[in-house]
């Protein structure tokens, strides 16, 4: 399976192929004058290196990896440049459906061990199998290390947050080239819209920091993209999102899905089917 690693300023402190062994990885760069800095790090395979030569963001960077790197139906592993681990629920626990999160603390810790890329990978085969028989073309990973939150394995409406995602190419969906700082948002809008259903497994989580200087900045940097995307995807997408308010954050720059099952997003894409919007 390709592994494509999006990156930005991030020529020192970049981490995640660290994790990746002798597997092959791609680092997405925006030109030369970035990939001489790179090429310092001698921790980076020298043909791992694709120079886009796209300027306008993070959304361009994504549709010129479908277009130039992924064939029609391909699944491939996309992650942030910054990971420093991948967590997971291990052992017979993996296995269940749903764990009691609300009432037993001790999983807390269940949830907090340390796998491989290789078990990362055999993970990723077994959303790519589930999702190929339900159709699913958009696949993530938990977006919170809280536990008490992750009580569900798999859902099937939800963010997936592009931290670390799979994804199977469709003509049906391209990255929309108006987002400047959420286009994973806009991303999983798309295939809700195109497909009813994405594919979350909650039992894994990458960790990383969390607007990290380097990339496309800091929060306080990428705050007033967030506030158009917010204001476009909601336009774009009526009845999806909602505002969500959260600690520190600005009120218009934090948005939330607001259905929770299939069944609610049929309704939607119903709706959005009668305005004509599919």
């Amino acid at each position: 399976m390709k592994i494509i690693i999006p990156s930005y300023n991030r020529s020192e402190t970049i981490s995640t192929h660290k994790l990746l062994k002798d597997n092959t990885y791609t680092v997405i760069l925006h030109d030369k004058e970035q990939f001489k800095k790179y090429a310092l790090n001698d921790s980076i395979k020298p043909d791992s290196f694709a120079i886009t030569g796209i300027y306008n963001g993070i959304s361009g960077q994504r549709q010129w990896i479908l277009n130039n790197l992924i064939e029609e139906g391909e699944w491939f592993l996309t992650m942030d440049d910054n990971i420093k681990s991948f967590t997971s629920v291990t052992g017979e626990l993996y296995e269940k459906s749903i764990l009691d999160t609300e009432n037993d603390k001790s999983l807390k810790e269940k949830y907090e061990d340390q796998i491989n890329i290789d078990r990362l990978l055999e993970i990723c085969d077994e959303m790519i199998n589930i999702s190929e028989e339900k159709n699913i073309h958009y696949c993530g990973f938990s977006t919170t290390p809280n536990f008490y939150f992750r009580s569900r394995k798999y859902r099937y409406v939800g963010y997936v947050i592009s931290k670390m995602a799979l994804i199977k190419k469709s003509s049906k969906i391209n990255y929309d080239q108006n987002i400047k700082a959420m286009d994973d948002y806009a991303y999983t809008a798309e295939n809700l819209l195109k497909f009813g259903a994405v594919l979350i497994n909650n039992f894994v989580h990458p960790i990383s920091k969390h607007y990290q200087e380097g990339g496309i900045g800091t929060y306080d940097e990428r705050v007033e993209k967030k506030i158009a995307d917010a204001k476009y995807l909601m336009l774009k997408y009526p009845g999806l999102f909602r505002y969500k308010i959260k600690s520190g954050c600005h009120p218009k720059a934090e948005i939330q899905i607001r259905q929770n099952n299939t069944r609610q997003i049929n309704e939607w894409r119903r709706e959005m089917f009668l305005k004509g919007k599919i």
